[in-house]
């Protein structure tokens, strides 16, 4: 029995599957985040400007910046990784850094036109602020069809970051 490949039938399906291999990708990064040592930092931040720089649509990128790889591997070997991380967020994305006094941090992560923030830990500052950001991409659903306006799931929530 022969199948029919829907992606190659619709431009539109193709970019949506694309979309969503983007985001299954920047999700497990939020997630290998979560579970890295400080030494793995290094690594996250260069997979999360890759993923970044390959997003097919701008839209996805929700107002976050994608410094050129050489920037990114100048701030890593200047042992900046807080700066780096930082590097990826715009002027209009907010965020919120907290650390816990057994070394643990926080961080939550608020992109512009999101109702509410995500947040995400990790044994560094990078790291943390690396898994909030994917988490966010993954949860950031476009709601109209200028690629700008973000809504999370469609739910109306206040917008906040505490």
């Amino acid at each position: 029995m022969k199948q029919s490949n829907l992606g190659q039938s619709s431009g539109r399906i193709a970019a949506d599957n694309g979309v969503a291999a983007w985001r299954r990708a920047v999700g497990q990064l939020a997630l290998a985040c979560a579970g890295s040592f400080p030494g793995e930092e290094a690594q996250r931040l260069r997979e999360m400007r890759r993923l970044l720089a390959e997003a097919s649509e701008p839209g996805l990128l929700r107002g976050l910046t994608v410094p050129s790889a050489e920037r990114m591997d100048q701030l890593v070997a200047a042992e900046a990784a807080p700066s780096a991380a930082f590097a990826l967020l715009g002027p209009d994305c907010g965020y919120l850094l907290s650390r816990g006094a057994g070394g643990q941090h926080l961080a939550s992560v608020i992109l512009p036109g999101a109702d509410e923030e995500t947040s995400a830990t990790g044994d560094t500052v990078a790291l943390a602020l690396i898994g909030a950001l994917g988490l966010a991409l993954v949860e950031a659903d476009v709601v109209d069809g200028h690629r700008g306006r973000v809504g999370m799931c469609g739910i109306s929530r206040t917008r906040r970051l505490n």
